[in-house]
């Protein structure tokens, strides 16, 4: 069964959030990767510990959003528009969680920023909000007969 296409901006949020999903969970696997050298240099404070607690848990629980969200926003559900905002959030928190421990910004790192903004950028556009909220025809979208 074919689905019909969706309009570019749709398609672009999507990939968009694919992408962000795919370089999480590298960066999930490089930080457990990590974490046998940071624990060769001796036992954490309280702090660090949660702090460490909080990172691991927000690298964790990430992907899985944005992957929900890229899933909704493909059927078309207006509960992915909010789903996609959600992961957003929570891709700005783990973005704080890890400045907050005390890892420096990549080139990754920027990627994935950039493509968050991108996307809260889209979220908000008239075209994106209306395939969602008012399923009027948006600009690029064709008509898919079905024969």
């Amino acid at each position: 069964m074919n689905r019909p296409a969706l309009p570019p901006i749709v398609e672009q949020t999507r990939v968009f959030l694919l992408t962000q999903t795919w370089l999480l969970l590298v960066g999930l696997l490089t930080f457990l990767l990590l974490l046998e050298p940071m624990s060769a240099r001796g036992p954490l404070d309280d702090e660090s510990t949660t702090d460490l607690a909080v990172l691991l848990g927000s690298l964790i629980l990430t992907p899985p959003v944005l992957a929900l969200a890229a899933k909704a926003v493909r059927h078309g559900w207006a509960a992915g528009w909010f789903l996609a905002l959600i992961a957003e959030l929570a891709v700005a928190f783990l973005f704080y969680a890890a400045f907050d421990f005390g890892l420096y910004f990549g080139v990754p790192v920027l990627i994935l920023g950039g493509l968050g903004g991108w996307v809260v950028v889209n979220l908000f556009r008239a075209d994106l909000r209306g395939f969602f909220f008012h399923r009027r025809r948006v600009a690029g979208e064709e008509r898919v007969s079905r024969a």
